[in-house]
């Protein structure tokens, strides 16, 4: 039976209310469609010891007045740190999503330090957490060897009611696209994010892509509400990754929901994810390949198989969310045996 759950993440409140990553509300949203009852909170300051401080107590007093039977870290890092402390005694799980592990490529000492000593905070509090999630295997990989045994693989979901095929000719009619001018959609994120995603090498491969199509445009995204990012994905040809290092992209699996072709390099599980998708291919970060590999979608035309294999591998958020009910269910029930013996 559904219980009660914290969640924690980073984040911020406008007007009283939290708000956080897009996947996280997400998730919120699909765990209470089954029955659980969910308070999500945030941290607001990761950086000032004061903010930290003040957030571990705010923290502590929501959970308890929330009557919650597990807590839930969504980043390593000083979110993880906060949401071991503000726990109390109820179990704790943390989501490790990728540069938690993986670090910033951001170049400099400062960067390197302080990537490390983000790092080394969040596995401290998963040597103490009694579940771990990870977003994918190079994840996985990435944590001590003696913490792979309580670490599970569940990438996150995607809201298949958002991210839905749209006609391609109606799409680019609402976004006042022209019907003829191939476009490749790009995430080049935000903030420090953005040397993560490459931008450097997509617009390398779009210079190559122009020798046979002069008129090719590269649509980046950067912070944009998920129902732009839908249509717009109805209304490209092709979704282009070149990411440095990745988790378990959201954008390759919302591109998939929406029957949208992939061509990207080789980072985090998109390997596994597009195994069985076509058109769309895996390339070298090589801006001539990836050109290649898009002129190929770009001739073969039409939409991929996407979305019916983001629904096999069980990736829609309501399949993600009853596999996190169903750790939660377990954690609840080692707690009630601990207690009871």
């Amino acid at each position: 039976m559904p219980g009660k759950v914290f969640s924690i993440s980073a984040g911020e409140f406008i007007h009283g209310v939290p708000h956080t990553w897009t996947f996280v509300e997400t998730q919120t949203r699909s765990l209470a469609d089954l029955g659980w009852a969910v308070t999500l909170s945030v941290v607001d300051d990761r950086t000032s010891i004061r903010g930290i401080a003040r957030n571990v107590r705010r923290l502590r007093a929501e959970v308890a007045r929330s009557g919650a039977e597990v807590v839930h870290a969504q980043y390593g890092s000083v979110t993880a740190a906060v949401a071991d402390a503000a726990r109390g005694a109820l179990p704790l799980v943390i989501s490790f999503c990728g540069e938690d592990l993986l670090g910033t490529p951001e170049p400099g000492l400062l960067w390197r330090m302080r990537t490390r000593a983000s790092r080394s905070i969040g596995l401290m509090a998963a040597w103490r957490a009694q579940s771990l999630v990870v977003k994918s295997r190079n994840l996985l990989s990435a944590l001590p060897a003696p913490l792979r045994s309580r670490a599970e693989i569940i990438p996150n979901g995607v809201d298949d009611k958002v991210f839905v095929p749209l006609g391609r000719a109606d799409a680019r009619s609402k976004l006042g696209w022209s019907e003829s001018q191939p476009v490749v959609l790009f995430n080049a994120g935000s903030s420090v994010h953005k040397r993560r995603k490459n931008l450097p090498l997509a617009q390398a491969m779009m210079t190559e892509l122009r020798q046979s199509h002069p008129l090719a445009k590269l649509e980046t995204l950067s912070s944009t509400p998920q129902a732009d990012v839908a249509l717009k994905m109805s209304a490209a040809d092709c979704l282009l990754v070149t990411s440095l290092h990745e988790g378990s992209p959201n954008i390759v699996k919302e591109a998939m929901a929406c029957n949208l072709p992939v061509v990207t390099v080789p980072c985090g599980d998109v390997e596994e994810r597009l195994a069985g998708v076509q058109p769309g291919c895996v390339a070298p970060y090589d801006a001539a390949q990836l050109a290649s590999s898009i002129r190929r979608v770009l001739e073969r035309g039409g939409r991929s198989n996407g979305r019916d294999e983001l629904a096999r591998q069980g990736l829609t958020a309501p399949a993600v969310a009853a596999q996190l009910g169903r750790l939660y269910d377990r954690l609840r029930g080692e707690t009630s045996f601990a207690c009871a013996g």
